[in-house]
């Protein structure tokens, strides 16, 4: 029987819980992304950031605290989102997970009644944009050094309304 997976929205939860649940993420968020680029999940984020969300995944073990095994993050603005961290743990990728994520993030979102998701994605990235590809978004521009010399950008957008 395959593991159960949930997905959850640290709003949902009392402070502690919150908080151990971003300080785990925060953890991932280091061991994945270079320094500059890792994004602070401290206690502000579950606090008083109404237009922002954290929703993260986690795997039912037996007998233990469930495994975290991805978390994304993005901000509404009016009927737009924007998508600014998906991370999938290592160990889980290329199964599906980052897929199964975003779907549910378009779903809510769609149902919240917002039109559009973007985000930007660095070019070298390529399995992150084949993830995105697959989920229906689309290259619309094209930044050189955009995250450092070197770098490209690539702001990429999910039209929720023609894909709904």
């Amino acid at each position: 029987m395959p593991p159960t997976l949930n997905i959850s929205d640290i709003h949902s939860l009392k402070r502690n819980e919150a908080l151990e649940i971003l300080a785990r993420i925060s953890r991932v968020e280091k061991k994945t992304f270079p320094t500059n680029e890792a994004f602070g999940f401290g206690e502000e984020l579950w606090r008083k950031k109404p237009n922002t969300r954290v929703l993260y995944m986690t795997r039912a073990v037996e007998g233990r605290m469930s495994d975290l095994i991805a978390y994304a993050v993005y901000v509404r603005q009016k009927g737009t989102a924007l998508l600014h961290k998906v991370c999938v743990v290592e160990a889980y990728r290329r199964q599906g997970v980052g897929q199964q994520l975003l779907s549910y993030i378009q779903e809510r979102l769609r149902k919240e009644g917002c039109q559009y998701i973007q985000l930007w994605v660095d070019g070298a990235r390529e399995p992150a944009r084949t993830l995105y590809a697959r989920s229906g978004f689309e290259e619309r521009e094209v930044i050189p050094d955009y995250y450092a010399p070197g770098r490209t950008g690539i702001r990429m957008v999910l039209d929720l309304e023609r894909d709904g």
